[in-house]
């Protein structure tokens, strides 16, 4: 009976998480009707600012691109090797992959990263594990409308903050809009997304434009830290006319002589 169970919850979930990457794409397609952000961009900053450069991706036709929510993996070696996962399923819950499920293995390259595809048997390897967020950075981490975060070895610091003003406003409340009214807070000004190398002091921004955008959350898996490689992911981080793109930063060689980035 507890067999039976596990799998039709199991069942369950698989048909949820299909939902979940199936309405993903529909903030991106009617963000200007909804009034929904269009994400933060990036310009390049200083001479001594460290760069954004755009993550190759090896994509799978008809398959899932590695957001809104990638799970991150390595293997015990040193330095692992890590990989990219979406859609994955959670084998001791009973949950099934994703029909569309894809996984990359990460290549650090000159300029920054590539995801390399990979057959999703890479990924079940007995010697592959999740990462768990709280791993590398805090739980909450890059995840609030305005935050600060140290990475859990102290080399990252993320920084999210916000310049202008606020105002409140009655809409309708509920999913549809339909269930009576509540009071909204709507933001007007530039919120800024500064990630800063904390040996060297060099940092990166992008900055975000709002026009009455209420307050809102990220992802928390849409920033990776890989510190044995020096590389940071951003996975529909920057957006162009809100679609989402994908691109990497590449850490200085001081990181690498953080004891605690050799995990």
């Amino acid at each position: 009976m507890i067999r039976t169970a596990k799998r039709s919850v199991g069942r369950l979930l698989s048909r949820l998480l299909r939902l979940l990457f199936l309405a993903v794409g529909l903030p991106a397609a009617f963000g200007h009707a909804a009034g929904l952000p269009e994400g933060f961009r990036w310009a390049p900053g200083p001479a001594n600012a460290l760069a954004l450069s755009a993550l190759e991706i090896e994509q799978q036709p008809g398959r899932l691109q590695p957001w809104p929510s990638a799970s991150l993996l390595h293997n015990g070696a040193q330095p692992p090797t890590y990989w990219i996962t979406a859609g994955m399923g959670i084998a001791r819950l009973g949950i099934d992959d994703h029909p569309l499920a894809a996984a990359w293995r990460v290549e650090a390259t000159a300029s920054g990263a590539r995801l390399v595809h990979v057959p999703m048997a890479d990924v079940k390897a007995p010697e592959v594990r999740v990462v768990q967020h709280s791993e590398l950075l805090p739980m909450t981490c890059a995840s609030g409308f305005t935050d600060d975060c140290t990475s859990i070895d102290g080399v990252l610091r993320i920084h999210t903050s916000f310049e202008g003003k606020k105002r409140t406003r009655t809409v309708g409340g509920g999913f549809y809009g339909t269930e009576g009214t509540i009071q909204q807070d709507v933001y007007t000004g530039t919120r800024t997304l500064t990630i800063t190398h904390q040996p060297t002091g060099r940092s990166l921004q992008l900055t975000e434009r709002l026009n009455d955008t209420p307050a809102y959350t990220a992802q928390q898996t849409a920033i990776r830290y890989l510190p044995s490689l020096r590389r940071v992911l951003l996975l529909g981080v920057v957006k162009d006319r809100g679609m989402p793109l994908a691109h990497c930063v590449v850490l200085p060689e001081a990181a690498a002589t953080s004891t605690a980035a050799q995990r």
